[in-house]
């Protein structure tokens, strides 16, 4: 864990040109802090490898997709994502690269994402979250509801926590 001072971290909207660097923290958040919750296959098919048209696929759906996203960046290093979807009141993701967990990252981008639903009028968000992200949610005030499967792409399940909060 790196040492971070809260001041250092900035929290801005994430723009095409984040794409790539965006995936690199989804996949080392995967690997390098859910692996030892899941096995290999579904750390595999949830974080597989950055490629170009993944890329260009991410960039593309920052502009025109359902998600509002943002990053977290240190010293101008984008070191933490996360997205909801208004629509449905839904938090999608909060991924911080492992070498910034628990250093205030992942809750500054939470915090963030609730300021930018309330704003939009919503009372609650709710997520699925990965079993390795469930106490950081439950610390930040997210009940859990039980477990279920997340479907995954390839279609494997993967269990997860639902989870929700009143904004």
């Amino acid at each position: 864990m790196s040492q971070v001072v809260k001041s250092d971290i900035k929290v801005r909207r994430c723009l095409p040109s984040d794409a790539e660097s965006v995936l690199k923290v989804h996949r080392a958040a995967i690997h390098g802090t859910a692996s030892s919750y899941y096995p290999k296959e579904i750390i595999q098919d949830w974080a597989s490898p950055i490629t170009p048209s993944k890329i260009k696929a991410f960039a593309d759906n920052t502009v025109v997709g359902e998600e509002t996203r943002i990053v977290a960046e240190i010293n101008s290093q984008i070191v933490g994502f996360g997205a909801i979807v208004i629509r449905n009141s839904e938090l999608r993701a909060v991924y911080v690269s492992p070498s910034f967990g628990r250093s205030g990252v992942g809750t500054a981008i939470l915090q963030e994402l609730e300021h930018l639903a309330r704003e939009q009028g919503l009372s609650e968000l709710h997520l699925n979250a990965s079993l390795n992200a469930e106490p950081f949610y439950q610390v930040n005030g997210y009940i859990n509801e039980g477990f279920e499967e997340h479907i995954l792409r390839s279609g494997l399940k993967m269990p997860s926590v639902k989870m929700r909060k009143k904004l």
